[in-house]
Order: structure tokens, then sequence, then C-alpha cells
């Protein structure tokens, strides 16, 4: 079971899914301001928070993850809910949301990761040779800054991504965070015509939050998603990356 922190009381159980690198924390701001209204469930997520749960087998396919919410539902009895995933928290939002579409009321994704994949994640877990390569850079970090300066210079990449991927990777303990991480998370994949075809033939509201000044994902990565999608709702918030929950807390 993965842990779980119930932050807030309310009629309606919100399931949150936090970015890569944080842990339930990140989201007691949210909670404060949604008390009353949303009873806020926050995973930690595999590899996250005080007490490190490992993914079973090292790599977490999507029927292993629908056991572990479905043992979650069980456990607290909870029949209908609505989810919220920040960044990397996406994936996990829009894969509870895939495995319980009956079940599933609202989806919030801020920023989220998974719908648009970058070239570098496909890159860097796709293959055995790309695994070895992605392990070696996060071992030689000064290579990995030069690395990260010539794509610059290519245009390839922005300053403030490897600004992000710096300070995400800062010590040996991130860095071998975000490699278990990405590579444990690689099948959270998903084909966005069946994902939003599931999305359509249900009553669900469907709520997006992106930054204006986001370079580590940004609002043009959602629309893979949004353009399939019947019916949605889109704000953007004149913000970066970092503190999208911060200000959506405020918003909501």
């Amino acid at each position: 079971m993965l842990p779980v922190f119930k932050l807030s009381d309310g009629p309606v159980p919100l399931l949150a899914f936090h970015g890569i690198g944080q842990d339930h924390r990140v989201f007691e701001p949210l909670a404060r301001a949604l008390e009353g209204r949303y009873a806020v469930y926050a995973f930690d997520l595999f590899f996250h928070g005080a007490q490190p749960v490992a993914i079973p087998d090292g790599v977490l396919t999507k029927q292993t993850y629908a056991h572990f919410i479905r043992a979650f539902l069980h456990k607290h009895q909870i029949e209908r809910f609505a989810l919220i995933g920040y960044s990397m928290g996406g994936r996990f939002a829009l894969a509870t949301a895939e495995a319980f579409p009956e079940q599933t009321d609202e989806l919030i994704l801020l920023a989220p990761d998974g719908i648009t994949v970058s070239p570098w994640y496909k890159l860097a877990t796709g293959s055995g040779l790309g695994r070895w390569l992605f392990r070696y850079f996060l071992k030689h970090m000064p290579l990995f800054h030069r690395l990260g300066q010539f794509l610059i210079s290519l245009r390839l990449i922005n300053r403030s991504v490897l600004r992000f991927a710096e300070t995400t990777l800062a010590t040996a303990e991130q860095r071998e965070l975000v490699y278990n991480a990405w590579i444990g998370f690689r099948h959270l994949r998903f084909n966005l015509q069946k994902l939003s075809g599931l999305f359509n033939q249900r009553f669900m509201r469907i709520r997006f939050f992106a930054g204006h000044f986001d370079q580590v994902l940004p609002v043009s990565l959602l629309n893979p998603l949004t353009r399939r999608l019947q019916s949605y709702e889109l704000t953007v918030l004149k913000t970066g990356h970092n503190r999208l929950i911060e200000k959506v807390a405020r918003l909501l």
C-alpha cells in the first residue's frame, strides 16, 4: 500500500498526486483552501516520502498500479472520487481515471506530465543503451551540465529547463530518486485517442491549470489531449512551473 495522508475533510474524496522530488506535504496549502469541500487524500508516490515504497519488479505496470488504488478505495470505503495531479503526478491521475472511469467524477491536472512525451524521456528510458547513458550522465554531473549548455546553444532546450533539471538533481539522493522514477514509471503511458474516448463517454469534469511562464511543461503540451476532448476547462496562470500548486490553491 502506498503511504497516503488525509489533509482535509469534505464530502468529495480528492486523490492527490505530487511531482517528482516532492511528497504529500506539497498539497497542504491546497487542502487548507479546500477544507469543507474536499477530503484531500495525498499520496507519497513510489520512491518518495519519509518511508519510500519500492516498485515490485522495479517497473510499475498499469495493472499493478490499479491494484494499489483498488486496495486504497476498499480500505477507505470510497466509491466515487475526484483526482488532482501535478507535473509527474499527472501520469498517476490519468492512470487512475483510465482504470476507474466510472468512479471518477472530476479530473484536475496541473501542468501534467504524460500527455506529450518528451523525446529526451524516450531517449533516456526507451532502451537499455538509453538507460545506461542516463545513469552515466547522472553520475557525471559536470558532463551533464556541459551537455545541457550545448543543447541550449542548439536551441534544443530552454535555459530554464536545464536550471530546473540541475535543481532536481542537486544531490546524490535526488539523482537516485529521479533515475528510479523515470525508469520505474516508463510504462505509465497513454493512447490519447482511447483515453479521450473514455473521458468523452463520461460526465467527468476535466480541468487543466498551466503556467504562462512554465518552460518545463508548457501549456502547448496539453494540445494532443485537449483537441480530442469534447469538454474541458483550461486556466493559464501568470506563474512558472514550481509555484503552480500555490497559485491554484489561492484561486480555488
